[in-house]
């Protein structure tokens, strides 16, 4: 390494792995700075080639930062370019290609990981067009590779890297074309490299190495799983070719076994995967990929392979590293009960036996299950109630019961029902040590109960053959009601799951009853449980019926206040401070009870905000503060809206809050305070408090805007400013400032509707006198862009502002100020761009305000009527827009409200708050209908040209 800027580099890297912050944080720094110039990815690769000198440790620190640089700077976003982010210069590119492929072979595994991220990266932009000898560079290595196990991962990990591009993947002519040549390319390399594996693989197997041959079969895994990306999309001539053999080798792979792996695999982690089960799930997916897209070609194989997942499923043992395994195997016996080959499960005995030895042992709780709910309670609800099931035994031993019944529920329920009742006396003989069984019988009625769910709703469509509602008095509500809240916690979280899944199901009286158990199990320890239990209750409150909430107020409103009590109270268990299923339940409750918080508001207030002060000391936990700031919200919008004499009070309880938030510059929550700021002021009164003015001159600090989930707040909280103290801010001189911000938005394609939207605030909230200087230089920055880069969005913006523009200051006032930029430009605008692009305009106030600008451009312009043809175009746009035979462009736009369903939450690009939403301001008020208003005018206006 005798470069010195390489030595350098190295140093650097060796600085951020020290203990040390100060020094880490330098030496990030000065690998920031550098990473700018040119030759830094060219560099950062030397240093990872240089070998052990260096220590992997260091290594792999250059490996991670070249993958980010990569990441962020091959093909940086508009917005990172909006910001200053360089693209790497071409010729760098394509040195860092030759060099990256043979550097990634020749690392160790951890670094090899970090480099094989960073190709697929730059393959996901550059392969094929741009990269045409990456796949024959790997073809020649793979060739050349003979039984170099390591050279065969290497190529086999980069060749998986790349074809994963064509998992999930919408059919198109360019991807079609794209996989043929991928497959006429790889392909028939890829099978003889699986032929030469299988075929070596005994020896392997009786030579006692087992490092060589854990190295031969990860080496076959990645042959499976490129196999899997090389199909995804379909089975095409090639690959029909080559069918046989494969299938010969997948039937090779199931069949084989070896006991120095098996002892090894149980001797060691009990988490981890063997590398012989990882090649076992591979092939399962594989199979299963084929039962799902091409059934009628894999039909031959299918008896061969049903029967080898059986046998191999009969041998999986409980051990959490042999999940994968028995997940994949069961998916494709799952998906072919769904197939017209279901008949091969038809026989009564084979239903009974895949109940006894997949479904039942599979649905069963272990004690890394158990380990999971007391040690990781969030990991656990992750997986159970979340949605992150898919990845776990009992949602595929769920998902076949669903499949076999499916094919033959009335034998299946019936099994099913006696394997429960055998079940819930095995709990009943023994209630201490038989918990486990009655858990496993909840499990295996909700299995072979639901047939259709949603988020929203829970179980929506239930298997007619079982009384849902015997169980649940039966079973689930002795649980539900237990004074005992810390015994059995299991249980009973397994009740609050049934309640919220069939919740739908449940008459109305009897959700109104839970709420009181619910309650009183907030108080569990258990964090599962209470977390169960506000999950319950926020469900029930969210539920409609017939487009009305199924729970009325009036119903709720008497164990109101035990409910919040015992949400805030749960707030003090020791690992639920920021547990964010208790607090959407807040969020949720405040909602509901709508104007009916106003008398305990302050009082909650001041909690939320207590705890606002102490999450800003280290947030950790983005869905806790998401709902917290959500819950702030509400009870503004509910609270302070319907006294606005309290207003006051909420101010004096959340300024100190929002002031360590930006003083102590937490980032995470600039963008809920500016929005929680500008609801406050939305609901003031002018004059705006001392406090709001303070606070504006910070806001225009470029610092704040240079982040991108602060721009829509930053923009929403000035306009509410210009709407409430505009003359104010103006006759302090901030208007310069403000019009700054404009400029450096609306330059920006990812920014520029929130340019648009400020520009518009300070023409819809000031007199013209205050803004009317600064107007031609704002024409010349928006004819700089429609000049230049416009976009659809952009047209849209510029014609709904124009007409903004025109309706405040009237015809000839927009045109004055546009001649001061070119005389008589604003013809030649309506002309080009302004009347062509009418329609982009959507909505009712959109489509008011271009409606009545351009009513206007026709009667009040004498240079518009003198210009023939211009003047009948803005007719016919308007005559299309007033009859709404055009369509708008309303697709390209972002949807509307977030509402407060399910799952609705933190984002990290902007979190935008349900309950801050930004009230409706309806424009051009005195205008009742524009239409009315056009063809007035319009019959005036002729009636006069034609008398004069």
């Amino acid at each position: 390494m005798d470069d010195p800027a390489v030595q350098q580099l190295a140093e650097a890297f060796a600085r951020t792995i020290q203990h040390d912050r100060e020094v880490i944080k330098a030496a990030e720094e000065h690998l920031k700075s550098v990473s700018q110039q040119p030759g830094y990815g060219i560099a950062v690769l030397k240093v990872i080639a240089a070998g052990d000198a260096l220590g992997t440790d260091v290594r792999l620190a250059a490996a991670v930062n070249f993958k980010n640089l990569v990441k962020y700077r091959w093909v940086p976003t508009e917005l990172a370019q909006d910001t200053g982010v360089q693209p790497i210069p071409d010729a760098e590119k394509a040195q860092i290609k030759q060099l990256l492929t043979g550097l990634m072979l020749s690392t160790p595994q951890l670094i090899r990981a970090q480099l094989s991220e960073a190709l697929t990266i730059i393959s996901s932009h550059d392969f094929p067009a741009n990269w045409p000898q990456l796949l024959p560079e790997l073809v020649e290595r793979l060739n050349a590779a003979g039984e170099d196990f390591a050279v065969i991962n290497g190529v086999c990990h980069t060749a998986n890297s790349i074809f994963k591009r064509y998992r999930n993947q919408f059919s198109s002519d360019k991807m079609i074309a794209e996989l043929a040549a991928s497959q006429d390319m790889f392909a028939p390399v890829a099978l003889q490299a699986m032929k030469q594996l299988a075929g070596l693989l005994p020896a392997a197997a009786a030579g006692g190495d087992l490092e060589r041959l854990k190295a031969l079969l990860s080496a076959v895994r990645l042959l499976c799983r490129i196999f899997f990306s090389l199909n995804s999309p379909g089975l095409t001539p090639l690959m029909e070719g080559q069918l046989d053999e494969w299938m010969d080798a997948f039937h090779t792979m199931l069949a084989f076994s070896h006991p120095g792996l098996a002892a090894a695999d149980a001797a060691g982690d009990p988490e981890r995967e063997g590398v012989l089960d990882g090649v076992k799930a591979a092939v399962c997916a594989n199979i299963n990929l084929f039962m799902e897209t091409s059934e009628e070609e894999f039909a031959k194989f299918l008896q061969t392979f049903v029967t080898d997942v059986w046998h191999l499923l009969m041998q999986v043992s409980n051990r959490p590293g042999q999940d994968n395994l028995a997940m994949a195997a069961i998916r494709f016996l799952t998906t072919v009960a769904r197939s017209v080959h279901c008949t091969l499960f038809a026989d009564p005995s084979v239903l009974k036996q895949i109940c006894e030895s997949i479904i039942l042992p599979n649905l069963r709780v272990r004690d890394e299950d158990e380990e999971l709910f007391e040690m990781n309670p969030i990991e656990y609800i992750r997986r159970d109630i979340e949605g992150g099931d898919s990845d776990t035994r009992r949602r595929a031993a769920a998902d076949l019961v669903k499949a076999l019944a499916g094919a033959y529920d009335a034998e299946l329920t019936t099994l099913c029902t006696g394997y429960v009742a055998a079940l819930l006396q095995e709990h009943v003989a023994d209630p201490v040590k038989g918990w486990r069984a009655k858990d496993c019988a909840v499990y295996l009625v909700m299995a072979v109960t639901v047939r259709g769910k949603t988020g929203e709703l829970g179980a929506t469509t239930t298997n007619r053959l079982v009384n849902i509602s015997d169980f649940f008095t039966q079973q689930v509500l002795p649980e539900l009601q237990d004074p005992a809240v810390n015994e059995r916690p299991i249980l009973k979280a397994d009740a609050l799951k049934f309640v919220t899944t069939f919740r739908s199901q449940l008459p109305q009286q009897t959700l109104l009853a839970l709420l009181q158990p619910c309650t009183a199990l907030l108080a569990s320890e258990a964090v599962v449980v209470h977390s169960y239990a506000a999950t319950a209750i926020e469900r029930f409150l969210a539920l409609r019926e017939g487009g009305r909430p199924k729970l009325a107020v009036s119903d709720v409103l008497p164990v109101a206040q035990p409910l919040l009590s015992g949400l805030f109270a749960a707030f003090r268990h020791p690992d639920s401070a920021e547990n964010e299923y208790l607090m959407r339940a807040v969020m949720r409750l405040i909602s509901f009870l709508g104007g009916e918080m106003a008398p305990v508001a302050p009082m909650c207030l001041k909690a939320l905000a207590d705890m606002l002060v102490e999450v800003c000391k280290n947030p950790k936990s983005p869905g806790f503060n998401h709902y917290l700031f959500e819950s702030v919200a509400a009870l503004i919008k509910h609270g302070a809206a319907a006294d606005k004499a309290q207003l006051h009070s909420y101010e004096a309880t959340l300024f100190p809050a929002f002031d360590i938030v930006l003083s102590n510059d937490v980032q995470e929550f600039h963008p809920y305070v500016f929005q929680i700021l500008a609801q406050l002021i939305e609901l003031s009164s002018p004059p705006l408090n001392a406090p709001y003015m303070a606070v504006f001159p910070p806001l225009l600090n470029p610092m704040f805007w240079e982040r991108p989930g602060n721009v829509p707040a930053l923009t929403r909280l000035l306009v509410a400013y210009l709407a409430k103290a505009g003359q104010e801010l103006a006759a302090a001189g901030h208007l310069p400032a403000c019009l700054g911000v404009f400029q450096k938005l609306i330059a920006s394609k990812a920014n520029d509707s929130y340019g648009f939207a400020l520009i518009s605030g300070i023409v819809t909230h000031l007199p013209p006198a205050t803004y009317q200087q600064y107007l031609p230089t704002v024409w010349q920055l928006l004819f700089t862009r429609l000049q230049g880069s416009k976009t659809p969005r952009f047209t849209r913006g510029f014609v709904v502002f124009l007409a903004l523009a025109v309706c405040k200051l009237g015809v000839e006032g927009v045109s004055a100020s546009m001649d001061a930029v070119q005389p008589k430009v604003m013809l030649m605008i309506l002309q080009q761009v302004w009347a062509p692009s009418l329609s982009s305009a959507d909505g009712p106030e959109e489509n008011k305000l271009v409606a009545v600008a351009a009513t206007k451009c026709l009667t009040e312009s004498a240079d518009v009527y003198a210009a023939t043809p211009l003047w009948q175009q803005l007719r016919s746009a308007l005559d299309a827009k007033l009859a709404g035979t055009e369509v708008g462009s309303a697709g390209e736009e972002d949807g509307g409200e977030e509402g407060l369903e399910f799952g609705a939450g933190y984002s990290a690009a902007y979190a935008k708050l349900a309950n801050a939403s930004m009230p409706e301001r309806p424009v051009l008020s005195e205008i009742a209908d524009p239409k009315q208003f056009a063809e007035s005018r319009l019959a005036s206006f002729m009636q006069r040209v034609s008398g004069s």
